[in-house]
């Protein structure tokens, strides 16, 4: 079985996957993947459907990570010429991004900053601080950046650089630089919520046999593990695109007594002005599934007779590490 990720080594989506190989997947091979979409096509194109992903989804300071929940989407309502994909379970970790560069580099003359566009949004002000004259560079990872600085200081044998990344501790051991003191994100408690996504039909096959990871207490927490809440995604199509369309889809959860966590919009692609709707149905961790069902089912039965096509993306526990 493998288990990809959004490289290269170093990133907080590789610690992540770490964690949930060791604590669920002791069999596993972590592997990297340049991209989000990546990850995905790896994940579908597994043989005898072996593959898992490891993706970022959320963020507490930028919110959702569009691509991944864009790319879970389009696999899920397509399901013809593509399997659907289903979130297994989500693992929220507190994330520390560090300035990262070679030994004997001036802040003053630092002109680039490399890192991925959360990290970069995450860390702002501090960035405009400590490296007035720099522009920041998006990349396709946090560990991709350091990748760059460790190349560029290479060329110069080490020696002074204009360019630093933001990353974690790990992306600098991994490529041999140096990180700040002191973490430089904007915000405390600064956290990242990964998913572990599998096709569907391997999703179905992992509540028996692989640990049964989407049912909580059928397998031993990580000592530094905690179960906080289980949730439902779901994404809506077909609301209508009128005064109280959008009130009109939602009215049903809050009469059935449900939470919805997260509710956020995003363009279908086809045309201005045409969404779809991601939800996140929240139930307290002390509910089981069969409960969360009966609670769910007449919900979405009133939205698909109101013309409301509902994909689900997932239906999974989430855990928290300390």
């Amino acid at each position: 079985m493998e288990l990809f990720y959004l490289g290269p080594e170093g990133t907080h989506s590789h610690d992540a996957a770490l964690r949930l190989r060791d604590a669920m997947l002791p069999s596993a091979t972590v592997t990297a993947c340049p991209t989000i979409p990546t990850v995905i096509d790896r994940t579908l194109d597994a043989v005898a459907g072996e593959g898992l992903a490891c993706v970022p989804i959320e963020n507490s300071i930028q919110g959702a990570v569009a691509q991944t929940w864009d790319t879970l989407m389009k696999s899920a309502a397509d399901g013809v010429t593509t399997q659907s994909l289903s979130i297994l379970a989500a693992l929220t970790l507190p994330i520390h991004h560090y300035a990262i560069y070679p030994s004997g580099t001036s802040f003053d003359d630092v002109v680039t900053v490399y890192s991925h566009p959360q990290a970069l949004a995450q860390c702002q002000h501090h960035l405009t601080q400590m490296f007035p004259n720099a522009l920041p560079v998006a990349t396709n990872s946090t560990a991709e950046a350091v990748q760059y600085v460790a190349k560029e200081a290479g060329r110069n044998g080490m020696a002074q650089t204009s360019a630093v990344a933001i990353a974690g501790r790990r992306a600098a051991e991994r490529y041999g630089l140096i990180a700040s003191d002191d973490p430089i994100e904007d915000q405390p408690g600064n956290a990242t919520r990964f998913a572990l996504v599998a096709p569907v039909g391997r999703a179905a096959e992992a509540k028996g046999d692989l640990l049964k990871l989407s049912v909580p207490g059928e397998w031993a927490l990580a000592p530094e593990w905690t179960y906080t809440e289980y949730v439902v995604s779901l994404c809506l199509h077909g609301v209508a695109h009128c005064p109280g369309g959008l009130v009109g889809a939602l009215s049903p959860f809050a009469q059935a007594g449900l939470n919805l966590g997260r509710v956020e919009s995003r363009p279908v692609g086809d045309q201005l002005g045409n969404y779809v709707f991601y939800l996140d149905v929240s139930f307290p961790p002390q509910m089981n599934v069969a409960e969360i069902t009966t609670y769910l089912s007449p919900v979405t039965r009133q939205l698909a007779d109101n013309g409301v096509r509902i994909v689900q993306l997932g239906s999974y526990p989430i855990y928290q590490v300390q």
